[in-house]
C-alpha cells in the first residue's frame, strides 16, 4: 500500500471513528454529515466520495453494534458455570444493558433510529442474523439445562426458537428499551420472566 493508500485509508477510518462516537452520544438521527465531518478533520465531500451518505456510515454502524451485542452475550452464556448461575448472570446482563449510561428518556442509537434506517433491508438482515444468534445461544443454554435437570424435557427445541426469538424481539423494542432506561428493574423481571415462567424464583438482585 503506497502513501496516498495509506492516508485514504486512515482517513476513512477517522470518519467511521467519529461517526459511531457521535451515533452512539446523540442517536443517527440528530447526527448531520457537517458533525461528523468536522470530528474526523476532513470535508463532508470526502465523506460523500468514501461512503456514499449518512445512512451507509449508519448501517456500519448498526451492525457493528449489534454484533459486540451479540458477543457480549456469548461472554456471558458459555463458560465453564452451572446452569443456574449462567442464567442469574444472563438476567443481570439483559437489565444492566437495556438501562445504562442513558439518561432517562433518551433514545438508544442502536435500535430508536429514523424509520427508514430501521426499515433498510440491509439492517434488517443484520438484526434477523443476529437474532438467530442469540436464539442458538439460548438453546444451548438450554440443553445444559436440560443435562443439568433444570429444564422440562417436553419442551421442543421448536417451541423454544419461537418463543426465544420473540423475547429477543421484545428486548430490542425502542419502547421497551426506552422503559427500561427509566426504570431499570423491568428488564430484570422481564428477563427473569422469559427463563423461569410464571411460577420461577424472584428475580435477582443488583
Amino acid at each position: 500500500m503506497d502513501g496516498f493508500a495509506r492516508r485514504k485509508e486512515k482517513s476513512k477510518e477517522n470518519i467511521r471513528t467519529a461517526a459511531a462516537e457521535l451515533f452512539a452520544q446523540f442517536g443517527v438521527d440528530k447526527v448531520s454529515i457537517a458533525s461528523i465531518a468536522r470530528k474526523a478533520g476532513v470535508s463532508q465531500a470526502t465523506i460523500y466520495n468514501n461512503f456514499g451518505s449518512k445512512d451507509a456510515l449508519a448501517r456500519a454502524f448498526v451492525a457493528a453494534a449489534v454484533d459486540d451485542l451479540v458477543l457480549r452475550v456469548q461472554a456471558v452464556l458459555t463458560p465453564e458455570k452451572p446452569y443456574n448461575d449462567k442464567i442469574a448472570a444472563f438476567v443481570q446482563f439483559l437489565s444492566a444493558t437495556t438501562s445504562s449510561a442513558r439518561p432517562a428518556g433518551a433514545a438508544d442509537p442502536v435500535f430508536d433510529g429514523s424509520r427508514d434506517l430501521m426499515d433498510d433491508p440491509e439492517i434488517k438482515k443484520v438484526r434477523s442474523a443476529a437474532q438467530e444468534r442469540m436464539t442458538a445461544l439460548m438453546l444451548g443454554l438450554i440443553r445444559e439445562g436440560r443435562q443439568q435437570g433444570q429444564v422440562n424435557p417436553r419442551l421442543s427445541e421448536e417451541a423454544l426458537s419461537v418463543y426465544f426469538g420473540v423475547f429477543m424481539e421484545v428486548f430490542i423494542s425502542p419502547e421497551l428499551r426506552l422503559k427500561s432506561a427509566q426504570r431499570p428493574d423491568l428488564a430484570r423481571e422481564l428477563g427473569a420472566l422469559m427463563l423461569y415462567g410464571l411460577s420461577g424464583p424472584q428475580p435477582p438482585k443488583r
